[in-house]
């Protein structure tokens, strides 16, 4: 018997995994976030699940925390309170929200008995403007960010409570995953956000002159990789996880053109000090250890997304 506690199991990352857990034969799922659909009485993303229990609760208070992680085992961390450009406007917001509250979910993992906690970082955010073509793990992260400093202190902490309490982690510094699920409104996803302007017929915004790259996973590829890795012997803590390839912004806003048949303006904007200009990850560490993958195409993960926007409108 195994219990599975997902923390920030409403957002993109989260939902997708939750049911991949439940399909993959987890004994019991514990889904931990605000829901506030579900608050209002609307029915939850895994009400067809028999293994799924909700817990409505806020990750910064931590007797709803410390409730949730009765007789845990697995712990996946998915929770962030920000985003890179909130990050940038007040640095203080993660060391106030993300890193403490980080830290206290650790003690209380360490509390709890809880055999593994599984941290999702950021791999272009965390690893910074180096040189390489791909970005393996034995390059030291140089991040430039709030954002980014913020996870590799987390995963810093990470390796503090190993060390001096003996909780086993791992890290997946990833990519930038895409796919259906993921807001079309919000801050970050460069394609459903772009999808979303292409359908309204509405300018896109590029920062820069579309040059940079990044590399871009679909979700059910990476949520293939966390499911075969996270439960696993490893002889490291933390993996990339990517495709390994990297595509311009100028690039994805062409073969979303060609998918979609529309064409709408570019509005052009000065890159931010902070913003890395090309991040691909090196993905052999884990596929040595663990499995090689034959990864979603960009044109098919494209054309699943496009269904999933238009759905939405």
């Amino acid at each position: 018997m195994s219990k599975h506690l997902v923390l920030g199991a409403g957002g993109f990352i989260g939902q997708h995994l939750v049911r991949r857990l439940a399909d993959n034969g987890a004994d019991e799922i514990v889904a931990f976030d605000r829901f506030s659909r579900l608050r209002e009485g609307a029915p939850g993303p895994f009400d067809d699940l028999s293994n799924v229990s909700y817990v409505l609760g806020d990750f910064l208070n931590r007797d709803e925390i410390d409730s949730a992680l009765n007789e845990v085992d697995y712990v996946f961390h998915l929770v962030s309170t920000t985003t890179p450009a909130a990050s940038n406007a007040d640095p203080f917001i993660d060391i106030d929200t993300n890193v403490r509250g980080s830290v206290e979910l650790f003690e209380l993992c360490v509390k709890h008995n809880v055999k593994k906690v599984i941290f999702p970082s950021s791999g272009g955010t965390v690893y910074g403007d180096v040189q390489p073509q791909t970005i393996g793990e034995k390059i030291a992260p140089q991040p430039r960010s709030p954002y980014g400093i913020g996870k590799l202190t987390i995963e810093h902490f990470l390796r503090f409570f190993k060390s001096s309490a003996g909780l086993d982690y791992i890290v997946y510094r990833i990519a930038n995953p895409y796919g259906p699920g993921q807001n079309i409104y919000g801050k970050q996803g460069v394609i459903p956000i772009f999808m979303h302007k292409f359908l309204v017929r509405e300018p896109v915004t590029i920062y820069g002159d579309g040059s940079m790259v990044r590399d871009y996973v679909y979700i059910d590829d990476l949520v293939s990789m966390i499911i075969n890795s996270y439960a696993k012997p490893s002889n490291f803590n933390e993996y990339n996880l990517g495709c390994g390839k990297g595509e311009s912004v100028n690039t994805i806003y062409e073969a979303i053109a060609r998918h979609t048949g529309y064409h709408v303006g570019k509005k052009f904007l000065e890159i931010p000090a902070t913003f890395v200009q090309k991040s691909i990850l090196d993905i052999s560490r884990y596929e040595q250890e663990f499995d090689t993958f034959t990864f979603t195409t960009l044109d098919e993960g494209l054309e699943r997304t496009w269904a999933y926007v238009k759905e939405l409108n």
